[in-house]
């Protein structure tokens, strides 16, 4: 049996989903981390910190796949 392959439509918008996800999380990581550390525990704050750089990283594959995808569209000048 053969892996289901994604179209050029649906790695775009898989692309655009982790970046959006991967965003909202570097944002609550350093609301966790930095402006409302005080109302978390030392763990919850360890946490936030360790998740900033993850989601940052995912947000960067993300990007990746949103670049492969419009090249694939034949979008050259997607940015």
């Amino acid at each position: 049996m053969r892996p289901a392959r994604l179209n050029a439509r649906q790695t775009l918008t898989l692309g655009r989903v982790t970046m959006v996800l991967s965003g909202l999380g570097m944002i609550a990581a350093a609301l966790v981390a930095y402006p409302f550390a005080e109302r978390f525990g030392m763990g919850m704050q360890i946490t936030g910190h360790l998740v900033l750089p993850v989601s940052a990283a995912f947000f960067k594959i993300g990007y990746v796949v949103r670049l492969a995808a419009h090249h694939a569209l034949g979008n050259m000048s997607a940015g």
